[in-house]
């Protein structure tokens, strides 16, 4: 009982002493169970809605392993021999200029005061700063027009607006003779050295393009959402941005960081084709040949979204944009596999498909409706085979996840939002990427936040609609446990765990929050 109870200790001091027994033992439980499940799935004699829908469980369980394996390939690097960062070291007078940007469209007053106040404050002698301007309305572009004024800032405004953030940022590097371009969103706040490490970085090789810094919110402890979202940001920014930075494949993710003005002009500036354009822009550059550098200090903070309707409409954006970025990586691949290196492409095939982690989640989902309901797929594994392949992988690599944010200092109740939060996001993920795969064009624009931006009962009909079905199922499963208690049991306990995720939506969507508005 003793070791029992001074396990987990000690799974996590080895994980901490970077022993790495952890992650590797879960890289091997994911190919055993992957290849076992291949095995029976062609072992098996299915007929032809036995065959549909194993095909489909199949599909969504390989997603998630190749995202679990990619996980754990990148934890074994971070957790690696460190690459110090090369920075080079400036002396007076040797200060390249920057022209430091923020984007903005009918952004409020406060949010653009307390960004140029920190604007302002930073540590660097050569500088400037411009506030793009794409607003349309009269009212938000006098209230900016007084705010640089008043902060004597530099104001740009477009004479025709297009490509939204991505156009104003190419209409305004046309004529700026700044060797470096720093952006920032609206609500991004730096630290007064930002300019100073990140520089410093680019100066050391005039081949890097860009030096992206991570992203960190300061309200985290607004609303249970502010907090989730944080958790998957760390989760991003912590450690799958460290694991991209060794194959030169980290790409910019549209604020806090310092492009090289020359390198940009060099690919026709942003792609005003994506709605993510930071992330399509990284790939023209990386197939150019430039370099990208992660710098994994916190040196900005934002605002994180801290109403279900912010997340769901940051996360549909950032959804269909990354996924119209998949179609052109397939169409360049094609095109040119030697444009990008090996590393490279697998980087970026777990960027661009991340977002169909809610076609897969659905996949998931209705597997053990269709058994318990229409007891299909017919054919399931012995319970010695479950327990000794899936059991193993999937507690593996919830170890390994949990020891990585624990690690990091983030409470359990912290990673339960994250993992809450991006699971109930599994309709809006659907939709984005369904319309951007058939060419939906979308639009650029702000989220508001707040206790006025609940979404009404009637439009969360998807998570209505799986809890009734995952309902029903277990209803059919009470009346069959008697003839197959193993199989029935299985598959009830992933409609009750899947009811118990899903029914997190009515509580998200109830809670209140501060009014405010914020740029994604």
């Amino acid at each position: 009982m003793c070791f029992l109870r001074s396990a987990p200790k000690t799974i996590y001091l080895l994980f901490m002493k970077k022993l790495l027994i952890l992650p590797i033992v879960a890289i091997v439980s994911i190919i055993i169970y992957y290849f076992i499940r291949i095995f029976f799935f062609f072992e098996a004699d299915y007929n032809f809605w036995d065959s549909l829908f194993a095909v489909l469980l199949l599909i969504g369980e390989t997603y998630m392993i190749i995202h679990a394996f990619g996980f754990m390939i990148n934890v074994l690097k971070i957790n690696g021999k460190k690459v110090p960062y090369r920075m080079k070291k400036l002396e007076d007078g040797e200060y390249p200029e920057v022209a430091v940007i923020v984007a903005a469209k009918h952004e409020p007053e406060e949010v653009l005061e307390r960004t140029f106040i920190t604007l302002k404050s930073m540590d660097y002698p050569n500088f400037k700063i411009y506030l793009l301007d794409g607003s349309t309305k009269s009212k938000f572009i006098d209230q900016n027009k007084n705010l640089v004024k008043k902060y004597g800032i530099h104001y740009f405004h477009p004479n025709e607006y297009h490509g939204a953030k991505a156009g104003i940022i190419n209409d305004f590097i046309q004529n700026a003779y700044e060797k470096y371009l720093a952006v920032f969103d609206a609500d991004q706040n730096p630290l007064p050295d930002f300019l100073k490490k990140v520089v410093s970085i680019a100066e050391y090789n005039k081949n890097i393009a860009f030096v992206q810094t991570p992203q960190f919110y300061s309200n985290i402890q607004s609303s249970p959402i502010a907090k989730g979202s944080t958790l998957q940001q760390a989760v991003f920014y912590e450690s799958i941005c460290e694991g991209k930075n060794t194959n030169n494949a980290m790409f910019c993710c549209g604020t806090n960081v310092l492009f090289r003005t020359d390198a940009l002009r060099e690919v026709g500036g942003f792609d005003e084709t994506s709605i993510t354009e930071d992330f399509a822009t990284s790939v023209k550059l990386h197939t150019k040949g430039y370099k990208s550098v992660y710098y994994n200090h916190a040196r900005v903070f934002g605002l994180a979204p801290e109403s279900l309707a912010a997340y769901f409409k940051q996360q549909y954006r950032w959804s269909a944009g990354t996924v119209g970025v998949f179609k052109k990586l397939i169409y360049a691949l094609i095109k040119n596999p030697r444009s990008l290196s090996l590393g490279q492409w697998w980087e970026y095939f777990l960027s661009s498909t991340y977002y169909l982690v809610g076609i897969a989640f659905f996949l998931l989902m209705i597997s053990p409706i269709a058994y318990l309901i229409f007891n299909v797929p017919s054919y399931f594994v012995s319970p010695e085979v479950y327990i000794f392949t899936f059991v193993p992988y999937f507690v593996l690599t919830l170890l390994v996840f949990y020891g990585i944010m624990k690690k990091r200092k983030y409470k359990i109740n912290e990673v339960y939002n994250g993992i809450i939060l991006a699971s109930v996001s599994f309709p809006i993920l659907m939709q984005s990427v369904f319309l951007s795969l058939i060419g939906k064009k979308f639009t650029f624009d702000i989220t508001p936040k707040g206790g006025t931006s609940k979404i009404p009962f009637i439009k969360l009909w998807p998570w209505t609609t799986m809890l009734i079905l995952n309902s029903i199922a277990i209803y059919f499963g009470i009346t069959k446990i008697s003839n197959n208690q193993y199989a029935v049991g299985v598959n009830m306990f992933w409609c009750i765990y899947h009811m118990f995720i899903i029914s997190h939506v009515y509580y998200l969507n109830s809670l209140k929050t501060n009014y405010k508005r914020y740029s994604i």
